[in-house]
C-alpha cells in the first residue's frame, strides 16, 4: 500500500506529499523538514510519520500546539486506512491507496499538465475576442478541476463580466451570486491567486453564511495582470468534493493566466480596430476619379 497526505494551509494551495514504503516523513515550518508548512502555529519540528509492517505511525514531536487526529489529541498512534489530522491550523488528510490506485492519481495529474499546453494553444489560436475569452474561462475550469465560474474584465474604472459558465447572469446583476464575492475582491486588491480547499476551515469565509449556504466547497480567483495593472480576473468554484486544487496546479493555472493575458491583450487591440478608420477608405477619398495613385 501507497499512502499520501495532503496538507491545507490557510487561503493556500493544497499540499501533497506521497509517502514511499520505509520512509519517515518529518513535518513542520523548518526548512529542513521533508513537508514544509509555513504556518505560525506550526513547531519547527511538529511530528513525524513512520512506515512500518501494519501501516503508518504519527508521532508528536514536543510541539507546541500539539497533534489531532480525527479530532482527538494524540502523542503517537498507528493511523487507520484514512483520516483527517490537525498539527497546529492545519488541516491534513492522510489516505493509503493501492498501487493501481495511485498509478491513477499521479497518472491525472500527468494528464492535467499535458491537457494546459493544449488550452493554451487553443486560446492563441483563438479568431475572435469573445471566443477567445470563453476559452480562457473554459481552461481555468478544467484545470482548477472546478464546474462554474465567470471572467472580469477592466472597463471605465470598474469590472465587466464579460463570459460565464454555469452562473446565473441575472443573479449577477441583482447582486445575489452564491459564491465569494471576497475571494474576488482579494485577488483584485492583493493581485494574487486566492485558493481555498476547504471553505468551512477559512475564518474569513465560514463567517460569510451566504457561501456556506450555497454549498461551495473550494475556488480559485486568478487576478489578469499586466505589469502594475489589473486588467480582470477569473473566478471559479465547485460544489460538490474534488481532487485538491494544488500547488501544482496553482502553477499550471498561473502559468495559463500568463499566457492568456497576453493574447487578450493582443485580442482587445485587433478588436479595437474593428470601426477604426480603414487606409484604404481615406486614400481612396482623397483620389480624385481616374487620378492615377501619385
Amino acid at each position: 500500500m501507497q499512502a499520501r497526505l495532503i496538507a491545507y494551509p490557510s487561503d493556500a494551495a493544497a499540499l501533497p506529499r506521497w509517502l514511499a514504503r520505509g520512509e519517515r516523513v518529518r513535518i513542520g515550518r523548518s526548512a529542513e523538514c521533508d513537508l514544509v508548512l509555513e504556518d505560525s502555529s506550526v513547531s519547527r519540528v511538529h511530528a513525524e510519520l513512520v512506515a512500518e509492517n501494519a501501516g503508518w505511525r504519527l508521532r508528536d514531536l514536543d510541539s507546541k500546539n500539539g497533534v489531532h487526529v480525527d479530532g482527538m489529541q494524540v502523542r503517537e498512534l498507528l493511523l487507520p486506512p484514512s483520516c483527517w489530522l490537525r498539527l497546529g491550523d492545519v488541516h491534513c488528510e492522510f489516505a493509503q491507496f493501492d498501487d493501481a490506485q495511485a498509478d491513477a492519481l499521479r497518472t491525472r495529474q500527468q494528464d492535467r499538465q499535458a491537457r494546459s499546453a493544449i488550452l493554451t494553444q487553443q486560446v492563441a489560436a483563438g479568431t475572435r475576442f469573445d471566443t477567445m475569452l470563453d476559452d480562457v474561462l473554459q481552461g481555468v475550469l478544467e484545470l482548477s478541476g472546478c464546474s462554474r465560474g465567470f471572467m472580469l474584465l477592466a472597463q471605465d474604472g470598474d469590472y465587466l463580466v464579460k463570459a460565464s459558465r454555469g452562473v446565473d447572469d441575472e443573479a449577477l446583476v441583482r447582486g445575489e451570486f452564491t459564491g465569494s464575492a471576497g475571494a474576488v475582491e482579494r485577488a483584485l486588491t492583493e493581485r494574487r491567486p486566492i485558493v481555498v480547499n476547504q471553505v468551512g476551515s477559512e475564518a474569513w469565509l465560514a463567517r460569510r453564511a451566504s457561501v456556506v449556504a450555497s454549498g461551495v466547497q473550494s475556488l480559485v480567483c486568478l487576478p489578469l495582470l499586466e505589469r502594475d495593472k489589473v486588467l480582470g480576473a477569473v473566478y471559479a468554484d465547485r460544489r460538490g468534493r474534488g481532487e485538491p486544487i494544488t500547488a501544482v496546479d496553482l502553477e499550471l493555472l498561473q502559468a495559463f493566466a500568463e499566457t492568456a493575458t497576453l493574447w487578450l491583450l493582443a485580442g482587445r487591440a485587433l478588436s479595437s480596430l474593428d470601426n477604426a478608420p480603414r487606409w484604404s477608405t481615406l486614400v481612396r477619398s482623397r483620389t480624385p476619379a481616374g487620378e492615377a495613385d501619385a
